[in-house]
Parts: C-alpha cells; sequence; structure tokens
C-alpha cells in the first residue's frame, strides 16, 4: 500500500487485516521457540532450564542484568560509556552476521512433564503474578513441557498446567529477581525473527523515591512491515498475552504502516523521519501527538507499545522523554537507551543497513548522536538549578504545547510508591 508522505492515522483501528566478552556463562543465548518434537531425537531441544515449584527466577537477560547492576552514571556527563566493556548484541571481536544474538531476549525457563503422563487433547498454562496481570497459553497435543519468559521482574508467580480432561500435571509458584522487564514475541521457528529490541519502561526509580508501574508502556523494534512478516502466528498471541492493546508507529514515510500489527489495537502513526533534537524541535506538534497518544491510551488502559523500525533512534527519543518528565535520574536513563546495544546488529550497529561489508560500529551508547542531542537540551531546558523531569515539562509546555492536566495525569498513571 503507498503511504504519502504527512500521512497520520490515530486512534481505534478496525482493519482486520558486542564489545568485550564479560560473561561467558550462556553465550549462544537462548531461543525462544514452541515445543516441536517432529522429528527430534531430544524433546526437550528447544526448551528453556527447567525450574520447580519455589524456585527463584533471574526474568531479565543476564548480560543485560549484569551491565544494569555493575554501571552507574552521573548526571549530565555523557564523555564516557562503559556499555562497550559488556558482551552484548554480539561479540565485537569475533564478529559474525551469520550468528544473530539473543541478549535482548529476557530469560527463558520450562515446566516440564514425563511421557507417561500425557493425556490425548490439548494442555493449558494458566500464569498469573502478584500484579494483577493473568493469561491461558494453549500448548500443544503431545508436548512435554512448556517456556514461560517475558516475565516481570521482582514478583512472583502462580502456574498450572492442565490437560483437556481437567488433570492437573503441574502446578505451583515461582518469585522473579532482576532489573528490567524485556520481551520478546516470536516471528519464526528459530527465533531469529519476531518483535526485537523489546522492553517495559516501567520498573525504574525516581529521584522522589516512586518507581515507573510495569505493563504500562512498552518500547522497542517494529512489530509488522511491508516486506515481510515480523511476528508469526505464535509471536502474535504472545503479544496479546503480555496485554498490549495499542500500537504507536514512529516510522518515516518509506516503511510506516497504516494498520497495527494485530486487529482493534489503538493505533497511531504520525510518520516521524528522524529522531533527536529534530524530532523534538522540528517535529515537535508530532511529538506532541505521540505524548496525548500514549496519555489517552493510559486513560483507557490500553497498555500501548511505541517503535521506529528498530528501536533505536526515534523510538530512543521519546523513551527519554517518557522517563524523563517521570522524575528517573537522567544517568539511569542513559542507561536504560544503550539497552539497546545487546539488541541484534541490524539493531544497534549504525552501519548494518547501508554497507555491502560493515564493521561494528556501535551507535547506540550515551555518547551517541541521539542521547548526547537530547538529554543536553532538556538539561537547558530546566535551567541552572531545574532538575531533568523540570526540562521534559518545561519543553512539553511551552515548545510542544502540551497541556498541564496531560502531564499531572501521565505522571499520576505511571507512578506508584
Amino acid at each position: 500500500m503507498l503511504i504519502v508522505p504527512l500521512l497520520v492515522f490515530c486512534g481505534k483501528n478496525n482493519s482486520t487485516d558486542e564489545g568485550k566478552d564479560n560473561n561467558n556463562e550462556n553465550k549462544e543465548g537462548t531461543e525462544v521457540t514452541p515445543p516441536d518434537n517432529t522429528d527430534q531425537t531430544d524433546p526437550f531441544e528447544l526448551a528453556g532450564a527447567e525450574f520447580q515449584s519455589g524456585d527463584e527466577l533471574l526474568a531479565t537477560n543476564r548480560n543485560v542484568e549484569k551491565f544494569l547492576t555493575e554501571v552507574t552514571y552521573p548526571d549530565k556527563d555523557w564523555s564516557y560509556t562503559e556499555v562497550l566493556d559488556y558482551y552484548g548484541g554480539f561479540d565485537g571481536v569475533n564478529f559474525s552476521w551469520a550468528k544473530l544474538p539473543d541478549s535482548d531476549k529476557p530469560e527463558v525457563y520450562s515446566i516440564r512433564w514425563s511421557e507417561d503422563e500425557l493425556e490425548s487433547g490439548a494442555m493449558t498454562l494458566h500464569l498469573a503474578d502478584a500484579l494483577g496481570w493473568e493469561a491461558d497459553v494453549d500448548i500443544t497435543e503431545g508436548s512435554l513441557y512448556v517456556n514461560i519468559t517475558n516475565l516481570v521482574p521482582n514478583d512472583s508467580y502462580t502456574y498450572s498446567v492442565t490437560t483437556a480432561s481437567g488433570k492437573v500435571l503441574r502446578e505451583g509458584n515461582f518469585t522473579t529477581t532482576g532489573s528490567l522487564h524485556q520481551c520478546f514475541f516470536r516471528g519464526n521457528k528459530k527465533g531469529t525473527k519476531g518483535a526485537r529490541n523489546c522492553r517495559d519502561l516501567g520498573g525504574w526509580a525516581t529521584q522522589d523515591g516512586k518507581h515507573v508501574k510495569y505493563r504500562k508502556i512498552y518500547r522497542g523494534g517494529r512489530l509488522n512491515e511491508k516486506w515481510d512478516v515480523m511476528m508469526n502466528n505464535a509471536g502474535k498471541k504472545e503479544l496479546q498475552v503480555e496485554g498490549i492493546m495499542a500500537q504507536l508507529d514512529l516510522r518515516g514515510v518509506d516503511d510506516v504502516m497504516d494498520v497495527p500489527a494485530l486487529p482493534d489495537m489503538a493505533f497511531c502513526a504520525p510518520v516521524i523521519e528522524q529522531g533527536g533534537k529534530t524530532m523534538l524541535v522540528s517535529d515537535h506538534e508530532k511529538t506532541k501527538q505521540c505524548f496525548e497518544f500514549v496519555v489517552e491510551c493510559l486513560r483507557e488502559n490500553k497498555p500501548v507499545y511505541f517503535h521506529c523500525s528498530l528501536g533505536r533512534d526515534r523510538t530512543g527519543t521519546l523513551g527519554i522523554l517518557l522517563l524523563g518528565l517521570l522524575g528517573v535520574p537522567e544517568g539511569d536513563i542513559s542507561k536504560e537507551y544503550e539497552v539497546t546495544y545487546f539488541a541484534p546488529s541490524g539493531y544497534s550497529v549504525s552501519s548494518s543497513e547501508k554497507d555491502s561489508n560493515p564493521k561494528p560500529i556501535f551507535k547506540n551508547t550515551r555518547k551517541a548522536w541521539v542521547y548526547s542531542d537530547v538529554a543536553p537540551y532538556f538539561w537547558e531546558m530546566a535551567g541552572e538549578n531545574g532538575s531533568f523531569a523540570d526540562g521534559v515539562e518545561k519543553y512539553l509546555l511551552e515548545v510542544a504545547q502540551v497541556s498541564q492536566k496531560d502531564i499531572d495525569d501521565y505522571r499520576t498513571m505511571m507512578l506508584t510508591d
């Protein structure tokens, strides 16, 4: 479908239509793939690590967790980065386009049972957490396990696996640890495609002791595109299970979509060509449109996923704004921004899309153009004695001309004690 410049879609859509290797453990990552026992000698080949009731599970990818827990950045100093000292989206020393990474995917775990316990018919996994989220997931008949992933850190879960006759194969509980709620929605059997570079904005602490709520706003790479299938049916079901009900597409005229990834998702596509300060100043009316769409989705209790093509530049710009307005320290926001380094080569390497034989040049660091362009701008807006949050608020009020009510409502809906 031809998309013309400045085409805008906002509202409900009814279409039916790597650096040094500091972590040698699990270097290949864990693929998120559906059970498929056809012609396999090992029925658990695609399973995650098995766990038992009562276990404590790390939700965040271990490479990302290592970075987030070991690094502390100051405000107002973008002269250095430490993210290149961590094993990331791929090993920058032993670079290979053929080896796609998994560090942007959360950890994967499996619930297992024996062949003797199987009955005819499909099975169902019921999973629920202490935050009020729950979901039922179908399990293919004959499977000996079910994978669970996309877990919220520092949470408590209960689970049960039930056969078609009502027999409970497994039930129990577990708790999670970690620093970041990452998500992955499948795109093919081997897990190399799908919705990549996806993470929740929730969990970050603010300067006044509050925390950003989970499962309200997500950021990431594209969910759908014109030329290829980004998510298969399993991935689309995972998107629904996560509870995402709105999509904010920040892509430009060449690749923006006019329909959401799932029918009936609230949808907005303001058509933005470039991130950084250009997006904030030259495209301030579209940035306003983005913020107002997010606020309206929150009011309607529709968790929203915002993305450009890769979840890198335009997405990063809006992410800085949304976390900054909530009072998350700017140094922590720069860490959140750098998590994109752990995404696959096409998402985190600046040269990946144009050069025929590129070298791994990382662009998503706090020293690079987007972060070092946007953060100083908001500090300048704040003035000598203002906070980073003050600068973002002043920008929204004076440049983007967002209402004070939208700002206040956004903070109320996104923060918890």
